[in-house]
């Protein structure tokens, strides 16, 4: 087994003290093993796609503006 190091805020530290009653390193190793499934699962989605990275930005810029109209029509609606 490999041993990985990595640093921790002094304010984070602190919070964790509050629980000594929980194996922090298991808690590690398991949202490293889920972050890792989200990726392999993404991995998979897209193994086949043939949408580009400008396509992804393109329908993000799409979708940010239709959110935007939307909030907008809501405020409009309340200030009257």
């Amino acid at each position: 087994m490999t041993d990985i190091k990595f640093s921790i805020s002094e304010h984070l530290i602190e919070r964790m003290k509050k629980y000594p009653e929980i194996d922090w390193e298991r808690v590690a190793k398991s949202a490293v093993k889920k972050y890792l499934q989200k990726l392999e699962v993404t991995d998979k989605l897209l193994s086949n796609s043939t949408v580009t990275l400008e396509d992804a930005e393109k329908m993000g810029d799409d979708i940010k503006q239709k959110m935007w109209e939307r909030h907008k029509l809501y405020l409009e609606n309340i200030e009257e």
